[in-house]
């Protein structure tokens, strides 16, 4: 057989219907995988929130998803899926498509408190989830009833040593959870913890006066700022807030070192195209930058940060471990 006739096999075994099936189908693939990433997205996207609506959460969910319907041309569509410390959300983030058209926007509660207090957790922050974009931070707020006599942090505190466990804490979750178990530990008082479905229904429950009081970010407690029912006694980072510089901290005001300071960002299901992520994490760190958006996020409190996904992974895994460590050195338990 000649060299010229083995070569004619080849080629035609090579090209055989089969073989070329196979390659069609495998262009086929790889062209689809490059229109889908090209194209995304192709239909709305829907954003998780896991709270009732009206919250910090809430805000930067809707503020950023108006943008980016804007820029992707298409809609962007807001799901309150409140309940159960904001597992039940970010549980359905977690296991959703990982496509794209599902995202989260979640805070530390969420993400870096849940897993150590919930030994059952039915999703894992860091191996169910790709991170894509820090957004802001914000500070926290005491706010109390006027129906409690005290006019400041410092008359609370000598009411609630005098009076242990007379005064009840609206909770919207683990993030308010664990800020009233550092505050109760670092100021030695006793306070009987209530849950509601979140913040601003825990803000709503000390307006009304059903509740004394509780601690909330800014931008969740933006009602009570306009209420003359409540008082906003301390903020919990260690400087003031440049939207609200009035109010002093709490580490000012008794509480020496006391801290607390919430971040939101914006998370995909694990497994999520590289290319599509990437494309979310440029498009939200461009609407942190335009200057309405930057000024509405602004005026209730909020901090911009960087809006990657590197510093989204970095506080997160740092902030587990904080977490992890107060929970297990100072002994909190949280009823379940």
């Amino acid at each position: 057989m000649t060299p010229r006739t083995k070569t004619f096999r080849s080629l035609r075994r090579a090209f055989a219907p089969g073989a070329v099936a196979l390659m069609v189908g495998s262009l086929i693939v790889a062209s689809s995988s490059c229109v889908s990433a090209q194209s995304w997205p192709q239909r709305a996207v829907t954003i998780v929130v896991p709270t009732a609506p009206g919250g910090a959460i809430d805000t930067i969910g809707r503020v950023v998803g108006d943008r980016l319907a804007l820029i992707w041309n298409q809609a962007v569509l807001i799901e309150n899926r409140a309940g159960a410390a904001m597992r039940i959300g970010a549980s359905a983030v977690a296991r959703a498509q990982p496509d794209g058209y599902t995202l989260l926007v979640a805070h530390d509660g969420t993400m870096a408190m849940n897993p150590v207090v919930y030994p059952d957790l039915a999703y894992d922050p860091q191996k169910d989830f790709e991170p894509l974009a820090l957004a802001a931070s914000i500070p926290e707020v005491l706010v109390l009833a006027n129906r409690i006599p005290a006019t400041n942090l410092p008359e609370l505190l000598e009411l609630l040593r005098r009076q242990p466990g007379s005064i009840d804490h609206a909770s919207g979750g683990t993030a308010t959870l664990l800020a009233l178990e550092l505050f109760k530990s670092m100021a030695a008082v006793d306070i009987h913890d209530v849950p509601y479905r979140g913040g601003a229904p825990a803000v709503a429950a000390v307006i009304a006066g059903d509740v004394g009081l509780a601690i909330a970010d800014i931008a969740t407690a933006n009602a009570a700022f306009h209420s003359d029912r409540v008082r906003k006694i301390a903020v919990t980072s260690l400087t003031r807030s440049r939207a609200h510089p009035e109010i002093p901290t709490v580490d000012q005001s008794g509480v020496p070192g006391y801290e607390v300071n919430t971040w939101m960002g914006f998370f995909a299901p694990a497994r999520t195209p590289p290319e599509v992520v990437a494309k979310i994490e440029r498009d939200i760190r461009s609407v942190l930058q335009l200057p309405e958006v930057r000024t509405k996020l602004q005026s209730l409190g909020m901090e911009i940060r960087s809006g990657t996904a590197q510093e989204m992974r970095q506080v997160l895994a740092a902030d587990i471990a904080k977490w992890g460590t107060l929970v297990r050195t100072r002994g909190i338990r949280i009823e379940q």
